[in-house]
């Protein structure tokens, strides 16, 4: 059962204006390495190990339309400790890397729907494909997915004859005696919901958000550990007007901006979203209803969010105050409201080309990249940069 209509709140704040160049940080170990060189695709990330390592995946152009899935592991401070070796080939966009309990999980979309494998450090003997039936090609654009605890994977998807609700589903069990698919349970008052974000909580249960296509609004919801949803709370409405922050274009989340959610250490989560170029966060309790107003969180594009603690670590791109389409990386305090001043991680002199990925390993916080490999060259570059959690104001 839905929420009644709620009234907008105004966002707080302006967002970060300041940030520090990382260069300037000697006491926070800051290291770096190439990931992978010569890139023209789209199509990287990275995700982190409580042990301090990183795992990284990429796209390799092929000849033909098709493109190779590549996986390699780094230490704490950037250096390759996995060399990089090639897990599948697919022609869909979407390729993700989770830390999946002591072991990564690498998925990604072809033409018969979501493909997944679990890698490791070794190279032999050759990864296994594992495919997700029910969750074909065609939905991609709506997929989420997410850590499960036990080391599982956890999708929320359209479902249903014409993709009116939420279908929430665990797969990619560590355990080969766990059934390599379940059913969690199917939203009952989505409707024609887009761009949903999933996320586990402490509890066993399940948070969920999405945007509702007829009406605009984002709204969430919890699946207990038994699959059975709370009540769906409105977060936001669509902005008209005078509802938008100063500055913020007259438009709702499209493709290029899903919503972001994580689950924190005070039972709750944050949900993160972008309103034009205006990015927002706003607090939820442990049953998704909004806690307080929403906070402006700063201005750019192609946002990655990563717990955190109570709270959360978010890395987009945008205007430091000198230069443009820089990595951007601020810390989200429990209620949302963003630090006083952010870092500018990548270094001021090519514009990054992507969306960047952030990732926690251990103290140690992994942000990873693309630029141009040098001026006027289409070719690009993978950067990973790691520096100390502590340092991050």
């Amino acid at each position: 059962m839905a929420t009644a209509p709620v009234e907008p709140e105004l966002p707080r704040g302006t967002g970060v204006q300041e940030f520090v160049p990382v260069g300037s940080l000697a006491a926070c170990k800051v290291k770096s390495g190439d990931i992978a060189t010569y890139i023209l695709r789209e199509g990287m990330g990275i995700a982190g190990r409580a042990d301090g390592s990183f795992g990284a995946t990429w796209l390799v152009d092929l000849k033909g339309g098709d493109a190779q899935i590549a996986f390699a592991g780094f230490d704490s401070d950037a250096k390759q400790v996995a060399r990089a070796r090639a897990i599948s080939s697919t022609r869909e966009p979407g390729l993700r890397i989770f830390s999946s309990g002591d072991q990564w999980a690498v998925t990604w979309f072809d033409a018969e729907g979501l493909a997944y494998a679990r890698p490791r450090w070794e190279t032999n003997p050759p990864v296994e494909i594992q495919r997700v039936g029910a969750i074909g090609r065609e939905v991609s654009d709506h997929v989420a997915l997410a850590p499960a605890p036990g080391g599982a994977l956890v999708a929320a998807a359209p479902f249903g004859a014409e993709r009116h609700r939420l279908g929430v589903f665990q797969f990619a069990p560590v355990d080969p005696a766990q059934p390599q698919l379940k059913a969690v349970g199917v939203t009952r008052s989505a409707n024609k919901p887009r761009w949903p974000t999933v996320a586990a909580d402490a509890s066993g249960g399940y948070l969920v958000a999405w945007q509702d296509e007829e009406d605009g609004s984002i709204r969430a919801s919890r699946f207990d550990a038994a699959g059975r949803e709370g009540n769906a709370h409105v977060v936001a409405k669509r902005q008209q007007g005078g509802d938008l922050p100063a500055g913020a274009a007259q438009e709702t989340p499209d493709r290029d901006q899903r919503l972001g959610l994580v689950t924190t250490g005070s039972a709750g989560a944050l949900l993160v979203w972008s309103e034009g170029a205006t990015l927002i966060a706003r607090a939820l309790d442990a049953e998704a209803r909004p806690r307080a107003a929403p906070w402006v969180v700063g201005k750019g594009k192609w946002r990655a969010l990563a717990p955190s603690g109570d709270g959360a670590l978010v890395a987009w791109v945008g205007h430091d105050g000198k230069t443009e389409t820089q990595v951007l990386l601020v810390k989200l305090a429990a209620d949302g409201a963003p630090s006083v001043r952010g870092i500018r991680v990548s270094d001021g002199v090519f514009p990054v080309k992507d969306s960047p990925s952030v990732a926690l390993a251990g103290e140690r916080v992994g942000v990873a990249w693309t630029e141009p490999m040098s001026p006027g060259v289409s070719t690009k570059r993978a950067v990973l940069r790691v520096l100390d959690r502590s340092c991050i104001p």
